[in-house]
């Protein structure tokens, strides 16, 4: 409901503009009544109404005056001024001030009222749209930063301030609906889901939506009535979930919405039903992802499918985010590219993936595409063979706990032998050698992944993050953390 203050000193013209029309069948409340214009100060900054309907010559403070002084300390009341004949010049000066329209007092028919109120309202509608517009183009760039908090991704400082922004957000406009749909590579917008939910294609107006890993959000006003809290559509093809929500529990509809749509993504019988397991960690256990690069990097590709079916499984186990699933479906290709030296296919095929078994069969595909032809071999880079053996086990095994003593055993060498004849076929120390094919792997999944910085340490091999840190920085000249940010500055602008 708009509100509606009233101002005029004659009672009666009081009385007979608030019973002219039913106000509430119309959207419209009256919020209170004023006799001047001082009086009617105070009223709009004490229940700061929509629409003032006010005369134009009162006692103590004219209608011209009011209206100023309103617009000065900061009211965006739209004005209607009430007028007499032979007052046009006022009548004039008052619309020159911002006022929305003008009534003759003696010859007012309820047609002119609704008119002008009307015109008001259109006026009220309009700056609510740009304001909401301006509030959601501000709000859209911080809603990548609540996606990645949802799934528990680590954010930088930078993302942490502008994710607390968006949960400071003062959230205008009442409820909206969040409809979020697994929309694969299929185009999803306000004009279908209106047809889904049987209203008229221009009763929904969108004001954001969110696309991303298959998945999109839209962040819908409605003109009347909004639909049901909750409207599910377990379409096979095109699953669709709305909730209705306010901004202080957008965050809290929006995951409910994506972890019904991860029960559906794992074809989970009781999709329809509410509830369920609750979402996994941030992502896959390294000692689950492990065997199965070392399988494909022995070109042992049947083994490699059979182990990504036993990872496909877990994830399936504990439904975890569909998201978690796909991010790892795209590391382990881009893993598979890189040690086939062949140049990575497009992300967006696996992203679309609507079914998990379907992203499944998809990685399998690729994986069997990116070993063919490609040798499993480290180049042979010295004249030799034992310093060969041990570059190609280090290529291999870096994220493995190794020593020199070890591989001296391992190709059969005095350890001091070792040392010298390394440093001197490479040019650099072994431990050193290991710490930079340590450190350019950390900065793949820095620059490829959103894996946490600790979990890379653990994937490449450090013993622990402190140390990662201290290498890294040592090698590359900055932080971990400091490179990520680099990486993805580099790759925006």
């Amino acid at each position: 409901m708009w509100k509606i203050l009233l101002v005029e000193d004659e009672p009666f013209v009081r009385r007979s503009v608030r019973n002219a029309i039913p106000w509430e069948e119309h959207g419209f409340t009256i919020a209170g009544e004023a006799s001047h214009g001082r009086e009617a100060l105070e009223k709009i900054s004490e229940l700061e109404p929509d629409i003032v309907i006010s005369d134009i010559f009162m006692p103590y403070m004219d209608g011209i005056e009011l209206l100023r002084t309103a617009r000065a300390q900061g009211s965006e009341a739209r004005f209607i001024m009430l007028t007499c004949a032979g007052e046009f010049e006022y009548a004039r000066a008052a619309l020159e001030h911002g006022a929305s329209g003008y009534i003759l007092k003696l010859s007012m028919e309820d047609e002119q009222l609704l008119a002008s109120l009307a015109k008001a309202k259109a006026e009220l509608d309009r700056n609510a749209q740009r304001q909401e517009r301006m509030q959601w183009d501000s709000i859209g760039g911080r809603l990548g930063y609540l996606w990645r908090d949802m799934l528990g991704k680590e954010l930088s400082a930078y993302e942490r301030e502008k994710l607390e922004e968006l949960q400071r957000y003062e959230w205008s406009g009442g409820r909206l609906t969040i409809a979020t749909a697994l929309s694969g590579a299929e185009p999803f917008g306000c004009d279908r889901l209106c047809a889904l939910l049987g209203v008229p294609p221009g009763q929904g107006r969108l004001v954001h939506s969110f696309a991303h890993m298959g998945q999109t959000t839209l962040f819908v006003r409605w003109d009347g009535n909004p639909p049901a809290e909750t409207f599910k559509v377990a379409d096979r093809k095109l699953p669709v979930i709305c909730r209705s929500a306010g901004g202080e529990n957008l965050r809290r509809a929006w995951e409910a919405n994506l972890r019904w749509l991860d029960r559906f993504y794992y074809d989970r019988q009781t999709v329809a039903e509410a509830g369920g397991e609750e979402a996994g960690g941030p992502s896959v256990p390294w000692e689950l992802e492990q065997p199965v690069i070392r399988a494909f990097e022995r070109h042992a590709t049947d083994e490699c499918a059979e182990l990504l079916a036993s990872l496909w499984a877990f994830m399936a186990e504990r439904t975890l985010p569909m998201a978690v699933a796909k991010e790892t479906a795209e590391r382990l290709d881009k893993m598979f590219a890189r040690i086939g030296r062949k140049t990575p296919e497009d992300a967006a095929e696996l992203m679309a993936c609507v079914r998990h078994g379907e992203l499944l069969e998809l990685v399998v595909r690729r994986m069997r595409r990116y070993a063919k032809g490609s040798g499993r071999q480290v180049p042979v880079d010295t004249d030799h063979p034992e310093i060969n053996a041990i570059l190609r086990y280090l290529q291999q095994h870096f994220d493995t706990e190794i020593s020199l003593q070890a591989m001296a055993q391992h190709v059969n060498m005095d350890e001091n032998y070792l040392s010298s004849l390394f440093k001197r076929k490479t040019g650099d120390t072994f431990i050193n050698y290991l710490q930079k094919l340590r450190v350019e792997e950390a900065k793949f999944y820095l620059e490829e992944t959103d894996l946490a910085v600790a979990e890379i340490a653990e994937r490449c091999g450090f013993a622990n993050p402190s140390y990662f840190f201290k290498i890294f920085k040592r090698l590359a000249g900055v932080t971990p953390n400091e490179f990520r940010t680099a990486q993805r500055s580099d790759a925006q602008g």
